[in-house]
């Protein structure tokens, strides 16, 4: 399955075909339209509670980069790589503004 194009410009947020609880501080989704379960704990559960609200991967990186005390740019390839992982699973909408 081709994984949507996530770049630092897109925005990013959950996606409708999915419900999400909380047990034990880990973030447990399942997509209903693919009938498949999915656990997410540390900083992907992180990343998970930031997409509750449309936000941009800029914005979203340098959130997590003031949180975790981190030189710009030193996260952001993991949190692409878990974005594109949410995406291809069908979890999470992607637009790239401006296109």
């Amino acid at each position: 399955m081709k994984r949507p194009k996530i770049v630092d410009r897109s925005i990013v947020c959950w996606s409708s075909a999915v419900v999400a609880t909380e047990v034990n501080d880990e973030v447990i989704l399942m997509n209903l339209e693919r009938d498949r379960c999915y656990g997410l704990s540390g900083t992907g559960s992180n990343i998970w509670r930031r997409l509750g609200s449309p936000i941009q991967v800029a914005e979203l990186t340098t959130q997590l980069e003031h949180q975790y005390d981190s030189m710009p740019g030193q996260i952001e390839p993991d949190v692409l790589r878990t974005l594109r992982e949410l995406a291809g699973e069908g979890l999470i909408q992607a637009v790239v503004a401006g296109e």
